[in-house]
């Protein structure tokens, strides 16, 4: 009868290998182990601190588990290699035969329900960060951009058709506030992780005088969770760091879809740099933007991870079950996908060249009809009467295959005699950028301002 399992003592014959197999977490769990360790390690001071465990023993398993820590630092195939259940059981192995039957009185008091759970959250904590620092290398990249287009325009759009004349940089800092938002989601699910666990047992507490407040100031957690119960099964922290990832890559592939469409032929407003695209195997002239592509296509994957653990929560009765075993695969795959997608959109925002030219002429012409009314307003003119004689000049003008900078004095005059010379200077991309007032909006002082905000929210996060 196989003694490895931590469970063994109650079966009278070894596990089916294939079922055994199946049921195999290590090659997923072992991401956990310096979590696993640095539980472990606090759990026995609180059973030496409970007297449970005698300072000699505690002071050896401490000893033996940053052994295990350098030793799978040092050599990862070790974890890699080995044929336990899970990372659990891998540490209670190495730490056993490393320093003997003390090993063996680590687990007292404790459940594997709770010794996931308080590695998973440590991990989530101790990861969040790094997704939040690629995510702030993006931003640093779009307030790149916007800094370096200085007063150039392109087009705003609504429905994907041209809307109003903007500054460049307003359009890049407005992706950039959208990836500061998911930084800050990302803080709420970093909070929603920190509940110290360990206290909860398998599902109804423990038997010992554990000083759960030690433990989680041992290991930074600001508060214990609150029912055993609810402890044993609760993954809700798992999803709301899912639907941070999945905000995240909705928002990477929105970014990922204006690049495309901005760097193509058809709008020609940008230049992807020949080190962040690729070619085809058959069409010489093709410079395509796989990468941002790629950003695109796996923003769903990481959507339907979230809709698949919710479909997993849903069905289960409370208290810990094997499906929530689940959890940990999608959260590492929605991890490496969050953060290789910004690092590369990173890049490719980064290295793009804009074409000012072409982005000034797309902003000319017929959207500046929104001016045209406000001139009539500011003489004087309702609105809505203003609207429907702008109306009439753009309709005019597009069925002629004309725009405004075609239009004489006279001309104008035909539809109200309310314009004046002044008509002129107000219907271009400058004037209608320099006309927005409100902070938030893209006239250039208000984006100069936006900018300043944003580049010093960039210097206080890297100083934290």
């Amino acid at each position: 009868m196989s003694t490895n399992n931590l469970w063994s003592g109650r079966f009278d014959s070894a596990p089916d290998a294939d079922v055994f197999a199946y049921g195999k977490s290590l090659p997923v769990d072992k991401r956990l182990v310096e979590d696993d360790i640095t539980g472990s390690a606090a759990w026995a001071r609180a059973l030496e601190k409970a007297g449970v465990l005698s300072a000699a023993d505690a002071a050896l398993i401490t000893k033996g588990l940053e052994e295990i820590r350098a030793a799978v630092r040092a050599t990862p195939t070790l974890i890699d290699t080995a044929d336990d259940e899970d990372v659990h059981a891998f540490v209670e192995r190495e730490l056993t035969a490393r320093i003997g039957d003390a090993g063996k009185r680590l687990h007292t008091g404790r459940s594997r329900n709770e010794q996931v759970s308080v590695d998973f959250r440590l991990y989530l904590r101790r990861r969040i960060p790094e997704i939040q620092k690629s995510l702030r290398l993006l931003v640093a990249a779009l307030t790149h951009q916007a800094e370096s287009s200085r007063q150039s325009v392109m087009p705003s759009y609504t429905h994907l058709r041209r809307a109003q004349p903007v500054l460049v940089a307003h359009v890049w800092l407005s992706h950039a506030q959208v990836f500061r938002r998911d930084c800050e989601r990302f803080d709420v699910a970093r909070h929603e992780a920190d509940l110290m666990p360990l206290g909860s047992g398998a599902i109804a507490g423990t038997a010992y005088d554990i000083d759960t407040a030690f433990l989680a100031k041992t290991l930074g957690f600001s508060r214990v969770t609150a029912n055993s119960i609810d402890t044993s099964g609760d993954r809700d922290f798992v999803a709301s760091f899912l639907f941070a990832c999945s905000m995240a890559m909705v928002h990477l592939s929105r970014l990922a879809e204006d690049v495309i469409l901005w760097t193509s032929e058809e709008f020609g407003f940008f230049e992807l740099h020949d080190s962040v695209a690729t070619g085809s195997s058959l069409m010489p002239q093709k410079k395509n933007p796989d990468p941002l592509e790629l950003v695109r296509g796996k923003s769903g994957k990481v959507s339907g991870m979230l809709s698949g653990w919710l479909m997993t929560m849903k069905g289960l009765p409370i208290g810990y079950n094997k499906d929530l075993q689940e959890d940990k695969a999608i959260a590492f795959e929605a991890e490496d996908t969050v953060i290789g997608c910004a690092r590369t959109s990173a890049t490719v925002v980064r290295t793009l060249a804009l074409r000012p030219s072409v982005t000034r002429t797309a902003a000319s012409g017929l959207l500046l009809a929104t001016e045209v009314a406000d001139f009539l307003v500011g003489r004087g003119l309702p609105f809505r009467t203003a609207h429907e004689v702008s109306g009439k000049i753009a309709r005019d003008l597009y069925e002629s295959g004309r725009d405004y900078s075609t239009l004489t004095l006279a001309d104008w005059k035909t539809y109200s005699d309310l314009f004046d010379e002044k008509i002129f200077a107000a219907v271009t991309p400058e004037a209608a950028v320099a006309a927005r007032l409100t902070p938030q909006s893209t006239n250039p002082r208000a984006v100069q301002a936006a900018l300043a905000d944003m580049q010093q929210w960039l210097v206080a996060k890297e100083t934290v």
